[in-house]
């Protein structure tokens, strides 16, 4: 290691990621490895990210390690950048009303995300599953959102979170009955809690997208989303690429998989860790560990 080695800690994290455009970070990605699948952790640059226990680890091959991150941390981090992504590809141009339903530190970082790198958001509305205590609403957030212009609610349930918003991202699952409440003509879900939705939930759903279609199998399931009536259309590559036309009705219910919830450890993305480290050495943040 060498003098310019960063650790890195959660709080870092939600401090970095307004930094930069989370979402052409996470393009950057799966541009990279157009053929998916897991394991593919080294970046164009040549840069490498290793899984050592809980932490993930950027190294440049000539020269050792660079930074060191918490892995889930990091792996939050991609799940908000996917869910931008698919926002700015998937929902028609136009003011944008999101709803998160999530608690801690992924749904911290899913509303840092939204706010820097979803345009147009109005107004966002927040439920935590996990009770006030584990709400992801702090007066940090709420100053950043405030300062972007971004209303905001805490919502008591998830069907008053998610009333006409079109943008749903839901980071854990629901256990109350209805779940989610109807959804907007013309929204997109965001399902990233690596487990498949109630059918009570997708049944208005038009069509299925997924982050990458090279990892349905490293997930170890195939969505079935929508009661099992519904195919995965494309992945977000495919979109961004324009391989695939994306949304086809102004007022289709768009259902994002993200297949990286279902296993998060098959993909480290070295392209958002190489962003985050640069934006750390421009900060002064993290804690320098000796040579």
């Amino acid at each position: 290691m060498d003098s310019r080695f960063l650790r890195l800690d959660t709080e870092d994290l939600c401090a970095l990621v307004p930094d930069f455009d989370s979402a052409q970070a996470a393009a950057e990605e799966l541009l990279a490895h157009p053929d998916g699948g897991p394991g593919r952790h080294a970046g164009p640059g040549g840069r490498l990210l290793e899984l050592r226990g809980d932490t993930a680890v950027l190294r440049d091959p000539g020269g050792g390690d660079l930074c060191a991150l918490p892995a889930s941390g990091l792996y939050a981090c991609r799940v908000a950048a996917l869910t931008a992504l698919a926002a700015n590809q998937l929902l028609d141009p136009g003011v944008v009303t999101a709803s998160l339903i999530g608690s801690g530190t992924a749904g911290r970082i899913q509303l840092l995300v939204i706010a820097r790198s979803v345009p147009d958001v109005s107004h966002v509305a927040v439920h935590s599953p996990g009770g006030p205590h584990a709400s992801p609403v702090d007066s940090g957030i709420a100053g950043v959102l405030e300062a972007t212009g971004i209303g905001l609610t805490v919502a008591a349930s998830p069907e008053e979170a998610t009333f006409g918003a079109s943008l749903v991202v839901v980071t854990e699952p629901v256990v109350s009955r209805p779940c989610l409440g109807h959804l907007a003509p013309g929204s997109v879900l965001v399902n990233a809690t690596g487990r498949s939705l109630r059918e009570e939930t997708t049944g208005c759903v038009s069509a299925v997208y997924v982050d990458d279609l090279g990892l349905l199998d490293a997930a170890g399931r195939v969505p079935v989303p929508a009661g099992g009536r519904l195919g995965v259309e494309a992945d977000l590559r495919q979109v961004f690429t324009g391989e695939h036309p994306g949304r086809a009705c102004a007022d289709h219910v768009l259902l994002v998989e993200l297949l990286s919830g279902a296993a998060p450890e098959t993909r480290l993305d070295v392209v958002l860790a190489e962003r985050i480290h640069r934006a750390a050495l421009c900060h002064g943040l993290g804690a320098l560990s000796p040579g």
